[in-house]
């Protein structure tokens, strides 16, 4: 290798390590308490394929490869035709937990992992939690905090509303 392809080896390295050290994790998570049937809402929301019914105003097209853990779901995005990919990392029926994580994202992102759960509570109530953390330069932080926390309520109100909580 000569001095040269050593030189521009080295400014890729530095140059890709300088913008990692810029990235810093945020964390956005939103929860609603409801009642209604749990497993029918937990079958709602573990059915992979569904996010284009659960979120019609975000994503317009679902496909699923597998089911279960290590199923890859592409989501196309209704504003753009952009695709996301995530990996379900878990999928726990019993303890109604789903952990997925972004592999491809056109959002300048990097690490995202997020976690839906559902919590029995009292009187046929439950709690479904949705969390998500991930990594963003700052200069983008902003506005990536908003999209994602934009999707998180709309998913968990679009679920409120379908299952009808009114009581």
């Amino acid at each position: 290798m000569n001095k040269f392809s050593v030189i521009i080896i080295a400014l890729i390295f530095t140059g890709n390590a300088g913008f990692a050290q810029n990235l810093k994790r945020v964390k956005v998570s939103n929860s609603i308490e409801m009642e209604s049937s749990l497993n029918e809402v937990w079958t709602t929301l573990s059915n992979l394929e569904n996010l284009d019914k659960l979120v019609p105003e975000i994503v317009s097209k679902t496909e699923s490869l597998g089911n279960g853990k290590g199923a890859i779901v592409t989501l196309t995005l209704k504003s753009n035709g952009l695709k996301v990919v995530e990996r379900v990392t878990k999928l726990d029926n019993k303890r109604h937990i789903i952990v997925y994580e972004m592999l491809e994202t056109p959002m300048p992102i990097s690490g995202y992992k997020a976690t839906i759960k559902i919590t029995p509570l009292i009187n046929n109530r439950f709690k479904i939690d949705f969390s998500s953390g991930f990594k963003v330069q700052e200069k983008d932080r902003a506005a990536m905090v908003a999209t994602i926390n934009n999707f998180q309520i709309m998913l968990l109100s679009n679920i409120k509303t379908k299952y009808n909580d009114e009581k």
